[in-house]
């Protein structure tokens, strides 16, 4: 009985982390989204974020060459004024 729980927990977290890898795409394309219609560029986003991070970490978030916390795309969320809804 225990392996099987143990089996269901490694599923299960597969699950989860594919289901938070989708919604980090969404929340992307987003950000994306925001930006094009406010005509900003990634430069531009990262000087709105006072220091708040790294202007290279912005850029390698948006471009898909790295994925960043939570955290810090909450940050970036709201100098977008984004929030996200259940």
């Amino acid at each position: 009985m225990a392996e099987v729980i143990k089996k269901l927990n490694f599923l299960l977290t597969i699950v989860g982390l594919c289901n938070i890898m989708i919604h980090m795409d969404i929340i992307k394309k987003a950000i994306l989204a925001k930006m094009k219609q406010r005509g900003w560029t990634c430069y531009r986003l990262s000087k709105e974020l006072e220091g708040k991070l790294p202007q290279r970490t912005v850029y390698s978030y948006l471009s898909g060459e790295r994925d960043i916390s939570a955290e810090r795309v909450s940050i970036i969320l709201k100098v977008l004024g984004l929030k996200i809804k259940r």
